[in-house]
């Protein structure tokens, strides 16, 4: 489907959660895994020269510094192709596995506009393809993270030894939980906030109040 102007997506989200004690039974083959970052959910909506910032909300974000022009070069956009980003921007002031705040950073986690086409019915095994082949697999100084650019990141995607992963990188404070994804689930339209929530489930630490 073509996008050539902006318009709002909804993000695919999760809305339905599992203990950890669940997660064994998820791994099995059809799902895959990503850390959550204790941030706030964010779409980047550019073409190069426009760019809008938004939450899963339909509302602007504010207090937020994404640069423009570090984006565009840190992911090889086209100047004049429309990509629409849905990662998360880390603005609460949360530590990393060295106790030191990782802030102001924008991590992705899916692509659902790549060159004015909006990737419906792509799967979400395809669209993990599709950005490790435009956007690299360069390892970062965290284990769980690809680094594109001092403020670009990418979360890894994990197949397997998703209860193992879970509880190394839970001690982290910046990191919440973990979304499984099933790995054949196709990109609905965005056009409600409910699109994808089947395909999804999440994992948490335990702590008083989650909100994603």
């Amino acid at each position: 489907m073509d996008y050539n102007e902006y318009r709002y997506i909804f993000p695919p989200r999760p809305k339905n959660a599992i203990p950890e004690t669940d997660i064994d039974f998820w791994d099995n083959g059809r799902m895959l895994a990503q850390p959550k970052m204790n941030g706030s959910n964010c779409l980047v909506f550019t073409n190069g020269v426009e760019m809008h910032v938004m939450n899963r909300h339909y509302q602007r974000m504010t207090n937020v510094d994404i640069n423009k022009d570090e984006l565009k070069e840190a992911l090889n956009l086209i100047e004049g192709k429309w990509y629409v980003l849905n990662g998360e921007y880390l603005n609460k002031s949360k530590s990393d596995e060295n106790n030191k705040v990782f802030n102001h950073k924008f991590i992705l986690f899916d692509l659902l506009v790549n060159e004015s086409t909006y990737l419906l019915g792509s799967t979400f095994q395809e669209r993990v393809d599709l950005m490790d082949e435009k956007f690299g697999t360069v390892d970062s100084e965290k284990e769980y993270l690809y680094k594109n650019s001092d403020n670009i990141y990418r979360v890894k995607t994990y197949t397997e030894d998703f209860y193992n992963k879970f509880k190394e990188l839970i001690k982290i404070d910046m990191v919440e939980g973990f979304v499984f994804k099933r790995k054949t689930a196709r990109l609905e339209a965005g056009w409600n906030e409910n699109n994808n929530v089947k395909s999804q489930i999440k994992a948490r630490k335990k702590c008083k109040m989650y909100r994603f």
